[in-house]
């Protein structure tokens, strides 16, 4: 089953590829290029640098640094709070 190439969007080689893993895995070929696009967005989503990704940067800077907080002080400080009334903040 030779699948369409809209665009020329892949690579002829590619094609082929495609078309064996999908006959291997007894699945369209469309369905399975889909697959692995949606997979590769999502991942390219989640490692796009944005300000989170910035913020851990920063921090792993600063920790090469040598800038870093004592955990078990940071953690104390953290459970004391989470144990503070609302109300008493």
């Amino acid at each position: 089953m030779k699948s369409e190439n809209p665009h020329g969007l892949m690579p002829p080689g590619l094609i082929e590829e495609i078309e064996a893993a999908a006959r291997e895995e007894r699945r369209d070929p469309r369905d399975l290029v889909g697959d692995a696009i949606r997979r590769y967005l999502a991942e390219r989503n989640f490692f796009r640098p944005d300000e989170t990704h910035r913020k851990i940067a920063e921090a792993l800077e600063s920790l090469r640094e040598g800038k870093g907080l004592d955990g078990e002080a940071v953690m104390a400080e953290m459970l004391a709070k989470l144990e503070t009334p609302p109300y008493a903040r």
